[in-house]
């Protein structure tokens, strides 16, 4: 009886945890599998694949919920097209054609943790202000660089559940002067569509954990309305003080950019004493 109410609590609290990972990354447009990976891996003790089977779905409807909440005014229709097709590409290469190996799953989510975290750090300190309202896309190198980001960004999805939402978010701030809230709804919306695809092409596969996702999907869908809310509201603020605390430089960054850290260092040293 002990035993059944300890489990029944713990995926009690799995829906809890998936409401703030969502809550964050919905904000940010960093994937929640920075916290679901770690999570399934060393708390719930899954293999590494089904861990990322199951992030990949729990994020199909968390920033789908997310993208539906930042509404079309916040995503650039261009980019939200380009890299949508580019990174279904790239999640479809990884799933079926580039598949890793199981035990490079850990090792790679680490390093692309720690990019992330590094690119995170070096946009929030030199971002310029000079924030556009929509991107132009011409055929010269930067878009197309674009494209073969966003092909890139899928393929780290496909291996590692993270990575498209934050390389659209931070190609649109960093070329294209995008405005950050756009930024980030484009880059939600990228992910999300790429989640989708890459549930899709895992339940083709198979073993996808679904007693979990019961779990994981609730959460998420209420966080990812949630961590909207809040970008929303930060940005708002903001606004009033002149544009000097921009959401560029909202805690949730922060804070988020120390839990990819720690996720990174964690994976590291675990594979470093196995």
């Amino acid at each position: 009886m002990l035993l059944g109410w300890y489990f029944f609590g713990a995926k009690i609290l799995l829906t809890l945890v998936a409401f703030f990972a969502a809550s964050i990354a919905n904000a940010t447009a960093i994937g929640g599998g920075f916290l679901f990976m770690p999570l399934f891996i060393f708390v719930y003790q899954l293999v590494p694949l089904a861990a990322l089977k199951l992030s990949i779905a729990t994020q199909a409807f968390g920033m789908s919920s997310g993208a539906l909440t930042w509404g079309r005014q916040y995503i650039d229709k261009r980019a939200f097209i380009l890299a949508s097709m580019a990174s279904v590409l790239g999640v479809w290469f990884a799933t079926y054609w580039w598949v890793l190996p199981t035990t490079m799953i850990k090792p790679l989510f680490a390093v692309i943790s720690f990019a992330v975290f590094i690119a995170l750090v070096i946009e929030m300190r030199l971002r310029e202000d000079n924030e556009q309202n929509k991107a132009t896309f011409l055929f010269n190198n930067v878009s197309l660089f674009f494209v073969i980001a966003a092909f890139f960004g899928g393929l780290m999805t496909g291996w590692t559940a993270i990575g498209v939402g934050e390389v659209v978010a931070l190609y649109l701030l960093f070329f294209y002067r995008l405005r950050l809230d756009v930024a980030i709804g484009t880059g939600v919306a990228v992910l999300a569509v790429s989640s989708i695809a890459g549930f899709i092409f895992h339940i083709g596969l198979g073993d996808v954990p679904y007693e979990l996702l019961l779990f994981t999907v609730p959460g998420v869908i209420l966080g990812g309305r949630y961590g909207v809310k809040i970008a929303k509201s930060l940005d708002a603020k903001a606004s009033k003080f002149g544009g000097e605390a921009r959401l560029k430089k909202s805690p949730l960054k922060l804070f988020f950019a120390a839990v990819i850290l720690i996720d990174c260092m964690v994976i590291l040293i675990s594979e470093l004493a196995s």
